[in-house]
């Protein structure tokens, strides 16, 4: 998925959780008031909703479905070994951030874990780590920028549009409509050339590489920072 079910946290309102246990039942201080929930798997189904609007809308001009690559990577400066809270030493954690993808790779192993805590500019903690590594590499492995922020905001969009339509309100969330909006103004920002996405490939020529030819075309005709909706 092009995002996790974490980001969608990161941007829903207060209100509206997902995954609780209580689900539907009144919260602790709030008497008499209900939360808008989800099950994190229904957050998932429309984390899926939304990679369908992104892949519809890149296809003419990347292969879709868009593939995670590794943005950074830098050398181990220490051992590491398997375990739960791992310390790791590198040159620079400034790269590094609390919840990222990265892979350790060694001699004749690999894979993945993430990032639970940076210590200072030269340690991190990760998560889990299940082989030891006297020497090797530590990269980030993630869907180039803005491709996670825009599935979240296109997939929070939806969301609330189900909530306040179940809740008798109007049909429509300002919040989820501006929501909206957003991803789909970093959307035309990709198909006009302003952004481009690091490490995908191109379509629309067999044995050249699109970009050395000039700005992609496209018959459809949009208006930048235009509001949709």
């Amino acid at each position: 998925m092009y995002c996790t079910v974490n980001d969608l946290r990161r941007i829903l309102p207060e209100k509206v959780s997902i995954g609780d246990e209580n689900i539907g039942t009144p919260s602790p201080g709030r008497t008499g008031s209900k939360r808008s929930n989800i099950t994190e798997n229904q957050a998932r189904e429309y984390i899926q909703y939304a990679q369908q609007y992104i892949d519809g809308s890149l296809r003419p001009y990347y292969s879709c479905p868009l593939r995670r690559t590794v943005s950074f990577e830098t050398p181990l400066e220490s051992i590491v070994s398997a375990g739960s809270s791992v310390s790791v030493t590198v040159h620079d954690t400034g790269s590094f951030g609390i919840g990222m993808s990265v892979r350790l790779r060694g001699t004749s192993v690999a894979e993945e874990t993430q990032v639970a805590s940076v210590t200072n500019n030269t340690t991190l903690i990760l998560t889990t780590v299940a082989n030891s590594y006297s020497s090797g590499t530590l990269s980030i492995v993630e869907y180039p920028d803005p491709i996670p922020l825009v599935t979240a905001r296109m997939a929070c969009s939806y969301i609330l549009d189900r909530l306040f339509s179940a809740e008798q309100s109007p049909d429509v969330s300002v919040y989820g409509k501006t929501q909206r909006n957003l991803a789909r103004d970093a959307v035309d920002d990709i198909l006009s050339g302003e952004v481009l996405l690091f490490g995908q490939e191109h379509t629309g020529y067999r044995f050249v590489r699109g970009s050395v030819f000039s700005a992609y075309k496209s018959p459809a005709e949009f208006q930048k920072g235009e509001e949709k909706e």
